[in-house]
């Protein structure tokens, strides 16, 4: 098991820098909840990795027209900015990997399908912000994932080719949005495992960040 030459690493936030998926899904599914809806694993399997406007679209068309989509916004977004607030819990091994990074002198930014407001917010609260020479989110990008703009974009902005890159992430979308982007997909899942065929695009796939730390020692 050995990485590629690399000279940056491109960096997912929720569910692999930060521990928040699980978060997104209590609230999502408690508004949902509210409204008489179930939402499923199954169907926020679907959203995981993509914007949030596109989990919108999704869960309307499944739930149809009664669902409010208004409404479900307005009850999980300030519930989870207010737990969100003190402290954004950060996944295993994440400080580590990139003050080490940072040290071996690898060009690091986030290339995430968050707004710019909520990934300045927990990345700075969570003490990582410091770390990214940029952070590319949904409002930069014309396609979020599986599109691969934000990555071909925080690669961009570093001035290093997608080929010199590799991409941390924790889904599906995200895989395919790196790959797509020429980058090397190291996948780190955090709620979901990997089928087979989603393996088969991945450098790597490990069990955390820990794991990624030693091989770049």
């Amino acid at each position: 098991m050995s990485l590629p030459p690399f000279d940056a690493v491109l960096f997912d936030m929720d569910g692999t820098l930060i521990n928040t998926e699980a978060l997104y899904m209590e609230e999502w599914v408690r508004a949902a909840a509210l409204q008489g809806y179930e939402l499923t694993d199954a169907l926020w399997h679907q959203f995981l990795g993509r914007p949030t406007e596109d989990c919108l679209t999704l869960m309307a068309k499944h739930f149809g027209p009664s669902f409010n989509v208004d409404a479900h916004v307005n009850e999980w977004r300030p519930r989870l900015a207010d737990r969100l607030a003190a402290e954004v819990p950060l996944m295993p091994g994440a400080q580590a990997l990139v003050s080490a990074l940072k040290d071996r002198g690898t060009r690091l930014a986030v290339a995430t399908s968050a707004t710019r407001t909520s990934a300045h917010t927990y990345l700075t609260t969570a003490g990582l912000i410091g770390f990214f020479e940029h952070i590319v989110t949904w409002d930069d990008v014309t396609a979020g994932k599986p599109a691969p703009d934000p990555f071909l974009q925080a690669a961009e902005r570093l001035g290093v080719v997608p080929a010199r890159c590799l991409a941390i992430e924790d889904t599906e979308a995200g895989v395919r949005s790196a790959l797509a982007a020429g980058a090397f997909p190291i996948m780190v899942p955090s709620i979901k495992q990997p089928s087979a065929d989603v393996r088969e695009l991945c450098h790597l796939v490990l069990n955390d960040l820990t794991e990624l730390h030693t091989l770049i020692k």
